[in-house]
């Protein structure tokens, strides 16, 4: 095997390798729940949701994996007798990230479903585990956003939400800090990427996508200890972060409106059943699809679970606020509606 290929098959296996050390990492510093049965009933059911949206996510990976690697192989005329030269000409000759991406985010009905995810992340999910995770004190926060970034962000929110609830027993909150430039400046940017994203081209797409990529994990890396000049308050921050990420959803969810086939087909019910065809239409858009979905479950339950002393008038504007933002309603989106909840 020359050079370029073992690299390549390097590359692959260093994906999964990165995969476990970073699953070793989080699990190895979850603290471990007290016997406290409401605290256990609620960690046990964020271990269910991230087993579940592991195995749904991921099952649609490997398909997409496998298809990936059929479609290859379609291309070349003549195949190498030995499997594991073909796997890594097909590794060799095909960016994996890329492709999959561009899969996801080619069409309007396609990045209707895919920006929804990239909102709640940039947005809602950077500020959280930023704050919170300062708040209590959580090990490893970086951890948690970059393997959202290479398992899914519907598994790694569900591991945070378990490790806040153990790290809430018993420990009084630290003060909670104000959003520091860093922080806020690397959302706000990020924020501007995904409203660039329809309008890359093959040059600038992969650029693009990997700043967002990037700026995500950098406040989370080099969090400042004190409160620098030009920290904003975190709700002033989720205010702007909200009406952004409203905005653009909006004009996604209208281009993918009249993207459908006639006016007369432009009803909400025929968007619904568009937006399910696109969901299914290939392994890569089901398998971010569906992580919207986990994500958005995982989020409104966690915002319910965690505040046992809310009320039935809280429990009610919970519930109200999950059934608008499920993944399939025409404007609900976990984009903008989670920072407005993480507001309250």
């Amino acid at each position: 095997m020359d050079g370029p290929h073992l690299v390549a098959l390097s590359i692959f296996v260093s994906y999964f390798i990165l995969i476990a050390v970073l699953f070793r990492l989080i699990v190895k510093s979850l603290p471990v729940p007290r016997q406290n049965d409401a605290i256990r009933n609620r960690s046990r059911t964020f271990r269910v949701l991230t087993c579940l949206s592991f195995g749904h996510t991921w099952f649609y990976m490997f398909k997409y994996m496998r298809w990936s690697f059929v479609n290859y192989e379609s291309s070349v005329a003549v195949h190498d007798p030995r499997v594991l030269y073909r796997i890594t000409d097909w590794l060799l000759n095909t960016g994996l990230f890329e492709e999959a991406w561009a899969l996801v985010c080619n069409g309007p009905m396609n990045w209707w479903w895919s920006e929804q995810l990239c909102l709640f992340t940039v947005g809602a999910w950077t500020i959280f585990i930023a704050i919170e995770g300062h708040k209590y004190g959580v090990k490893h926060v970086w951890a948690y956003m970059l393997l959202g970034q290479v398992v899914a962000i519907s598994v790694a929110s569900n591991l945070f939400y378990l490790a806040l609830l153990g790290a809430m027993q018993g420990r009084r909150p630290l003060h909670s800090p104000r959003a520091s430039p860093l922080l806020w400046i690397s959302v706000l940017l990020s924020l501007a990427t995904v409203g660039m994203s329809p309008y890359t081209s093959d040059k600038t797409f992969l650029p693009n996508l990997l700043t967002m990529h990037a700026l995500l994990v950098i406040p989370l890396a080099f969090s400042p200890l004190h409160f620098p000049a030009y920290s904003i308050r975190v709700s002033t921050l989720a205010s702007l972060v909200t009406v952004m990420a409203l905005g653009l959803h909006l004009r996604t969810t209208l281009f993918a409106l009249l993207s459908l086939p006639s006016p007369s087909r432009q009803s909400p019910l025929d968007f619904l059943v568009s937006a399910w065809e696109v969901l299914h239409s290939h392994p890569a858009q089901s398998s971010i699809g569906w992580d919207v979905i986990w994500t958005t479950v995982s989020f409104f339950l966690w915002a319910i679970l965690s505040r046992p002393s809310m009320g039935n008038l809280g429990r009610l504007r919970g519930l109200f606020l999950f059934l608008l933002a499920w993944p399939g309603t025409l404007l609900g989106s976990v984009g903008f509606i989670a920072p407005y909840v993480l507001q309250g």
